[in-house]
């Protein structure tokens, strides 16, 4: 019996190989074409956390060149009535919350991309 197989496999050897290497050349196929379509899903994802990061860092700077100019004026005046002492205050706490929100959204989005 072994050696019948035997024979059989050295009789059909060519014809083995070929399947063998057609099977290879369609299995490299199937991968190249899930390659290609996990770099496109990349390419996507970078683009939109490359919009997010942008928008986030340029909302920081203006909230930077505010706080400059609120600094200056802060500067100038230097009497200040309670109600507006008050109002500064919340508007500063108004915006550390909007930061740790935003801080939060970013976490969200990188757990999300990055599980």
């Amino acid at each position: 019996m072994a050696t019948q197989i035997l024979n059989f496999l050295t009789a059909q050897m060519d014809k083995l190989m070929l399947v063998g290497m057609l099977a290879l050349i369609v299995l490299s196929a199937l991968q190249l074409a899930k390659m290609s379509r996990t770099n496109r899903q990349l390419k996507y994802l970078t683009e939109k956390l490359a919009g997010y990061l942008k928008a986030v860092l340029e909302d920081e700077e203006s909230e930077e060149d505010e706080a400059d100019e609120e600094n200056e004026s802060q500067k100038e005046t230097e009497f200040v009535s309670r109600q507006e002492q008050n109002m500064r205050e919340a508007i500063e706490l108004q915006k550390q919350q909007k930061k740790m929100k935003d801080a939060q959204v970013f976490d969200a989005v990188l757990s999300e991309i990055f599980p």
